[in-house]
């Protein structure tokens, strides 16, 4: 028999979303996988955006808001919309924030952005670095505040569509939906505030190995910045401007994938040296 169900209250870049599940269970699958963004609310203040999501853990979901309501068949679509409806409402109530597609990372409180088409190996880059005591902000969404530099952390669970090439593996915990993997960073590696942006690093794994960090100029980091945002016709000039601005505040590079060890720490490097 179903237990009964419950809310959640998930917050990112000062937003509220609450989740009404019929069932606790449901509720239980999604606070493990949005662990770090859930927290109980503590003001009755209303939430920005409010969801009803019904349905048992298995499949036959269905998810409702004041714009309708969508059915999912199993538990992978479930999570996939949760996480996209969150990401695309919050360009819409944050259009200030500069939304870029991309892992986060920081050491000693400096954050890495760093950016890839799918299916390079970002999110297995961001496996790694976890293991190697990098704070986590995010292995998928990055959004830059442009007056201040700074990053926010959006740190649901690592998104794995294949288990992590040898030598790396799963760690334990690990929550497999239709074939993907779900990770929950390590409660005391999560980021819970901003920090300093003071990286932009464009992952490669082609043929071309140069192994480690290769540094690349501004005008190039804008153009890569420019195809790995969101929301550019959010800004002026369709963001041109912000990513010009933002690729000349701080070193772009390009890194090497093959290794994703000696990746984690190149970049471990330049951000223990970055003033």
């Amino acid at each position: 028999m179903a237990k009964p169900g419950r809310g959640l209250t998930l917050h990112a870049c000062d937003c509220r979303f609450t989740l009404h599940c019929s069932h606790d269970e449901v509720a239980e699958l999604i606070e493990r996988v949005f662990c770090a963004l859930v927290s109980a609310p503590t003001t009755p203040t209303p939430a920005h955006r409010e969801y009803r999501v019904e349905g048992t853990a298995g499949g036959n979901y269905r998810v409702s808001s004041a714009e309708g309501a969508l059915e999912f068949a199993n538990t992978d679509e479930l999570l996939f919309h949760i996480d996209k409806t969150i990401t695309i409402e919050l360009q819409h109530l944050r259009p200030d924030l500069f939304f870029v597609h991309g892992a986060a990372l920081a050491w000693k409180e400096r954050v890495a952005i760093v950016s890839a088409p799918p299916g390079t190996g970002k999110s297995t880059l961001t496996l790694v670095a976890l293991q190697l005591g990098f704070e986590y902000f995010s292995d998928e969404l990055a959004p830059i505040d442009l007056r201040r530099l700074t990053v926010y952390p959006y740190p649901r669970a690592v998104y794995l569509k294949t288990v992590p090439p040898l030598p790396h593996s799963l760690p334990g915990g690990a929550l497999n939906h239709g074939g993907r993997y779900h990770v929950p960073a390590p409660p005391g590696a999560v980021a819970r505030g901003n920090a300093p942006l003071a990286a932009l690093i464009f992952l490669r794994r082609d043929k071309e190995t140069f192994g480690g960090l290769r540094p690349i100029t501004a005008a190039s980091g804008a153009t890569r910045l420019i195809a790995n945002t969101l929301n550019l016709l959010a800004h002026p000039e369709a963001g041109i401007d912000a990513a010009i601005v933002l690729s000349q505040a701080v070193s772009c590079f390009e890194v090497d994938g093959t290794d994703l060890l000696a990746a984690c720490e190149s970049i471990r490097g330049h951000l223990s040296a970055a003033p």
